[in-house]
């Protein structure tokens, strides 16, 4: 079985036959405690346990205290056209099945958040009685950190709230490398931790935004590391043999939903702009965060 112990999200997946699961059990701890989340052996968790893993229930924390009247982040635009999608073995020697083929995809011009939502853009939608607690304690000091245990119906109510959406997996990865298929959002250069906020750069999350180095060819920050990001997407590990070629929306059923860009206990093959991750739509990990776009 591979040792991918450090990663991010969620919980036990399956064996290495199936390359495009996660394959070994994650530690979630609660947000804004100094362990961060990922590594060891998580337990199996229950829900409205953050610390064990589980979601956390519905409605979030009882005890949550941060408020906030902060208004929704910076975007950056990315403009209509072709880029390559799926994993460039040219430039990139760890393709797995789910990142192929390689192909071209044309989308409409969008735009979509410059860093990952913060704390204190997410704690004013719950302020504005739009958006549900999350799911584990935030420390409402840290208001520019990313927003995190959170599921996927939080990220779609708060981008709701914002006037914008949850970007599509095809958006997310245009943004992430622009259009010629680089491997990582700042182009080809091996991942280290000036670039991105992976496993061994301290094991927790960094207020967003921190790494300029680390920028997609759209200015847009963190594409790599810190949190995992939710996506609009569906996951199926065959999509891209039968996606379409124009503004792809993801499979019309399927109980799991599309992570992207690693976070801060993701090895460096999780930083890689055209890595596929899944995650169940109750997962509300402390390393789970995201984005919107419009």
């Amino acid at each position: 079985m591979t040792n991918r112990s450090t990663h991010t999200i969620g919980k036990l997946r399956a064996a290495l036959s199936a390359p495009h699961v996660l394959v070994a059990a994650l530690t979630l701890v609660a947000c804004g405690s100094s362990g961060g989340s990922g590594g060891g052996t998580a337990s199996a968790g229950t829900s409205g346990d953050p610390s064990g893993g589980g979601s956390g229930g519905a409605g979030g924390s009882a005890a949550f205290s941060c408020t906030s009247t902060a208004t929704p982040g910076e975007m950056v635009s990315v403009s209509a056209g072709d880029f390559i999608m799926g994993c460039n073995a040219a430039v990139d020697n760890e393709c797995l099945d789910d990142e192929k083929p390689m192909h071209t995809v044309t989308l409409s011009a969008f735009q979509i958040d410059r860093t990952e939502v913060t704390q204190e853009q997410y704690a004013a939608c719950v302020t504005a009685g739009s958006c549900a607690a999350p799911n584990c304690s935030w420390d409402c000091s840290k208001t520019n950190y990313p927003a995190a245990c959170l599921d996927l119906a939080d990220a779609q109510a708060y981008c709701t709230w914002a006037q914008a959406r949850l970007p599509t997996e095809a958006e997310w990865e245009k943004a992430a490398r622009g259009t010629s298929g680089n491997k990582f959002p700042w182009g080809n250069t091996a991942a280290d931790c000036t670039l991105t906020n992976m496993a061994g750069c301290g094991d927790t999350a960094q207020p967003v935004g921190s790494l300029a180095a680390g920028a997609s060819p759209y200015g847009a920050l963190d594409m790599a590391g810190n949190v995992v990001e939710m996506v609009s997407d569906r996951y199926d590990a065959t999509y891209y043999t039968s996606s379409p070629s124009s503004d792809p929306q993801g499979p019309a059923s399927g109980d799991t939903h599309v992570g992207r860009g690693g976070g801060f206990k993701s090895e460096a093959t999780w930083q890689r702009a055209s890595k596929r991750d899944w995650y169940d739509v109750t997962d509300a990990a402390a390393s789970l965060g995201f984005r919107c776009a419009l």
